[in-house]
C-alpha cells in the first residue's frame, strides 16, 4: 500500500534538507510536461476545465493569486480593502504593468473585464462567482471598486483570484468571445506568451514574457506535449514531471525513489460521482431509490481496486476530508444489498425491474468503475444501459441534462464550500457537470443563501455542516471516491513542485500553479536567483 503523507510535511522536509537549494540556481530553459489532450484555446473564454484554465492563466492574470502557503498574495492588485458594510472591495492596482502588445494596463481594463463578464452571462470561468457583483467602477486612476449585492464571504478566492482580466482595447469590439481566436485574443499581461497550440495533437507551447511585472520568469519555456505512458516519458527524459490522480501503487513509484527523482503527495481534492438527473422522469426521483443505489455500490471496493487505497471513499455530504469545512459525521450508506432491496420494496419496486441509462467519460470512468457500479445495481434488480462519450460530449450532456445517471469526475473540491450552493441550490445559475439537476430542498436553499454572507468562521462552518447533512439524506449525488494526488519529477530539471492548499484559480488542485514556474520558489514574489 502507498503510504500517504501530508504535503505540508513533505514540503517542510524539502526545505529543511535543501531540496530548494542552489543546484538549480540558473533559470530553467525548457520545462516539458505531459499535455493530456486538447483543453480549448487559452483565451479567457476558450478553455475547458481546470487544465484549460491553467493554460489561460499563464497568459492572463487575476487581481490576486495564491502560492504554496494557500494564502492570498498580491498580483495585479497590490492591496485591497473591504468597506465597513462588507459590500465594496477596493483594489489598488500595480503600477507599470503592460499588456504583451506594449499597451499600458489600467483600471479601465479591470472595470471593462468584469463588466464584460456581467454583460455576457455564462462566459466566466465556472468556479468564478460574478453573480454576486452589483457593479464595478474606477475609484481612481489606479483603484477599482467592486460592489456586491450582499456580503459575500468567499469573494477573494472565488472571484478576485479566479476572474481573468483582459485588455479593453482588444475585446471591446468582440461580441462572441468564445469564438474569437484572432492572434490578439491571446495577448494578456501574464508571465508567458502563447506561442502555439494544436487541437489535433493536444500540444501547447508558452514562452516567458521578459517584460512581466515581477521580472523575467524562472522557467523560460513551458511545453505541454502528448505522451502515451507518463512513467516511461519521465524515465526517458521526454518530460520533467507527471501528476497522477489516484491509482498510485508502490510498483508505479518504485523507479522514482532515488535521485534525480522526487515525489510529492497531497490529500484528495478531485472526486468521482454518480449524478442523478432529477429533471428526468425516472424512478430516481424517489429518494429511496437513490438510497438503495448508495447501499448497492461498494465504495470500499472502488477505493481498493481503483485507487489502491490511495485516497478516500466518498462522503455523502459531497465535500472531501481535504476540505477544511468537511463534516465527518454525515449519514453514510454501507454496502448492504439486503437494505438496498428493502428500500426498493418500500418504493414499490419489490421485484420489479428498473431500467436506467448512465453516461460516462471514456477516459475518467475506468472499466473497473463501470464494472463495480453495474454489478452492484444488477444485484438489486437495476439494469443499466451504458452510454460512453468523450469528455467534450459528456460535459455537453451535463449542461443540457441529456443523461439519467452521469458518472462525472472533477476537482476543486478543496476550495471554498460555496461550491455546495453553486451545485445544489435551487436558484443556482450554475449549469454543468458539477450541478445536481432537478434537486430542490428549501431547508438547504435557506442555509446555502445564508452562509455566503456569514463572516464569522464558526457560524459559517455550522451552516456548511448542516448543508452536508441535508445532502447526505437527500442524495442528489452519490460521491464514489476522492483521489489522493501525487506529482513525480526530475529534480535536476525543475525542483519547485508543490500543491496549493485549497487549490488555485478558485480551487484547481493541480500541481501546475503558475507561481512556481514564475518565481522558482514556493512562496513570495521574488524570482529565484
Amino acid at each position: 500500500m502507498v503510504k500517504f503523507r501530508h504535503f505540508r510535511f513533505i514540503l517542510l522536509m524539502a526545505l529543511v534538507f535543501g531540496l530548494f537549494g542552489t543546484a538549480l540556481a540558473q533559470p530553467v530553459d525548457v520545462l516539458r510536461l505531459p499535455g493530456g489532450g486538447y483543453w480549448g484555446h487559452p483565451s479567457p473564454f476558450g478553455f475547458n476545465r481546470g487544465p484549460g484554465y491553467m493554460h489561460a492563466s499563464l497568459v492572463f492574470d487575476t487581481l490576486v493569486w495564491r502560492d504554496e502557503s494557500g494564502q492570498t498574495i498580491p498580483w495585479l492588485a497590490t492591496a485591497w480593502s473591504l468597506s465597513d458594510d462588507q459590500l465594496t472591495w477596493t483594489f489598488t492596482l500595480r503600477e507599470g504593468v503592460r499588456w504583451q502588445d506594449g499597451q499600458p494596463f489600467t483600471a479601465d481594463d479591470v472595470v471593462f473585464s468584469i463588466q464584460y463578464y456581467l454583460d455576457h452571462p455564462g462566459t466566466a470561468w465556472f468556479m468564478a462567482q460574478v453573480d454576486q457583483i452589483a457593479s464595478v467602477a474606477s475609484a481612481s486612476d489606479n483603484q477599482v471598486a467592486i460592489t456586491l449585492k450582499r456580503p459575500f464571504a468567499p469573494f477573494l478566492q472565488t472571484t478576485a483570484e479566479s476572474l481573468l482580466i483582459f485588455p479593453r482595447h482588444i475585446w471591446q469590439g468582440v461580441d462572441d468571445p468564445r469564438a474569437y481566436v484572432e492572434p490578439d485574443a491571446f495577448i494578456g499581461s501574464g508571465a508567458y506568451r502563447m506561442v502555439e497550440y494544436s487541437e489535433a495533437e493536444g500540444t501547447y507551447l508558452f514562452e516567458a514574457n521578459p517584460d512581466f511585472f515581477l521580472g523575467e520568469p524562472y522557467v523560460r519555456r513551458i511545453e505541454f506535449v502528448p505522451t502515451s505512458d507518463n512513467i516511461l516519458a519521465l524515465l526517458n527524459g521526454d518530460v520533467a514531471a507527471f501528476d497522477q490522480f489516484g491509482g498510485v501503487t508502490d510498483e508505479m513509484l518504485a523507479p522514482f525513489q532515488s535521485a534525480p527523482y522526487q515525489v510529492r503527495t497531497a490529500p484528495g481534492e478531485w472526486g468521482m460521482f454518480l449524478f442523478f438527473n432529477l429533471e428526468a422522469d425516472t424512478p430516481l426521483r424517489d429518494v429511496r431509490v437513490r438510497q438503495a443505489i448508495a447501499h448497492a455500490v461498494d465504495r470500499g471496493a472502488l477505493r481498493e481496486r481503483i485507487l489502491f487505497n490511495f485516497g478516500d471513499v466518498g462522503s455523502m455530504g459531497f465535500l472531501p476530508p481535504a476540505n477544511p469545512f468537511y463534516n465527518p459525521d454525515v449519514a453514510d450508506y454501507a454496502y448492504d444489498l439486503d437494505r438496498a432491496r428493502a428500500l426498493l420494496a418500500e418504493a414499490g419496486y419489490d421485484g420489479t425491474p428498473i431500467k436506467l441509462s448512465y453516461s460516462t467519460d471514456w477516459i475518467m470512468a475506468s472499466p473497473r468503475v463501470v464494472e463495480i457500479v453495474e454489478s452492484g445495481l444488477s444485484e438489486i434488480g437495476i439494469s443499466l444501459e451504458h452510454v460512453v462519450m468523450d469528455q467534450a460530449a459528456i460535459d455537453a450532456a451535463a449542461v443540457e441534462g441529456n443523461y439519467e445517471i452521469g458518472i462525472f469526475g472533477f476537482g476543486g473540491l478543496g476550495g471554498d464550500p460555496d461550491q455546495l450552493r453553486r451545485g445544489f441550490a435551487t436558484d443556482s445559475p450554475t449549469r454543468g457537470f458539477s450541478r445536481a439537476l432537478g434537486y430542490s430542498n428549501p431547508d438547504f436553499d435557506a442555509l446555502a443563501n445564508a452562509q455566503i454572507s456569514l463572516t464569522d468562521p464558526a457560524e459559517r462552518r455550522d451552516a456548511i455542516y448542516k448543508m452536508q447533512d441535508i445532502l447526505a439524506q437527500d442524495l442528489p449525488v452519490l460521491p464514489l471516491y476522492y483521489t489522493a494526488r501525487v506529482v513525480v519529477f526530475n529534480a535536476e530539471v525543475f525542483d519547485n513542485w508543490y500543491y496549493t492548499p485549497g487549490g488555485w484559480g478558485g480551487g484547481i488542485p493541480m500541481p501546475y500553479n503558475k507561481h512556481q514556474f514564475i518565481t522558482g520558489l514556493p512562496t513570495g514574489l521574488s524570482i529565484r536567483q
